[in-house]
């Protein structure tokens, strides 16, 4: 018999096919630089299964991603294109979710419930690493709403904006090797984390 659990076990199933997870702490990967330093090490040293509602979200997202790329391949563009930076003592790695090679442009897809008045800083940030990662002239950030709405932001390459991401991956890479988590970093995202929790018991013991 089908039933909703059946149908959340799909999309579980289906997801964790396409996961990326990070096991080295030599490699560092640029979306666990630019969202919270602290969600990111928590989510290595304790990894936790995403609730059901938040698998279907994140499967709509990727069904986005997937029809997109799907189509601009025809029009000359590279989807997933893995890149890379060299610290010697890490690696930072990054998958650009468009990239047109002849034009030199890189483009990140987004999924929201409702389209921004500006870029999120995270996902800025993001961008910005893809652009030096790859030597592109600018980019974008397409964020496509569930309400079906679609707003573009263009950006030009920060140098101060990738020194931050810099200093953040030094950050997080310290952390993993010493196995102690980064300072928290508050925002109204945390009322959403998984590790919202641990994080605030884990204060209550620092600052005792």
């Amino acid at each position: 018999m089908i039933r909703e659990s059946t149908v959340y076990g799909w999309f579980r199933k289906a997801l964790e096919i396409h996961q990326r997870i990070f096991h080295d702490n030599n490699v560092i990967h640029v979306s666990e630089v630019t969202g919270c330093l602290r969600k990111s090490w928590y989510a290595r040293k304790f990894p936790v299964k995403t609730i059901d509602t938040v698998n279907i979200i994140m499967s709509i997202g990727n069904g986005v991603h997937s029809l997109l790329q799907e189509y601009l391949a025809s029009e000359g563009w590279k989807s997933e294109v893995r890149v890379e930076w060299n610290f010697r003592k890490f690696r930072l790695v990054g998958h650009i979710d468009l990239y047109h090679p002849e034009n030199n442009i890189v483009i990140e897809l987004k999924t929201t419930s409702k389209k921004p008045k500006e870029p999120y800083p995270s996902h800025l940030m993001q961008l910005n690493a893809y652009l030096r990662m790859i030597s592109a002239d600018k980019g974008y950030i397409v964020y496509v709403s569930r309400d079906g709405h679609v707003k573009v932001f263009q950006h030009s390459f920060s140098k101060q904006l990738w020194s931050q991401t810099i200093k953040r991956a030094f950050r997080l890479w310290h952390a993993l090797k010493e196995n102690n988590p980064p300072d928290p970093e508050p925002s109204p995202l945390c009322n959403y984390c998984s590790f919202k929790w641990r994080c605030i018991f884990q204060n209550m013991e620092g600052e005792r």
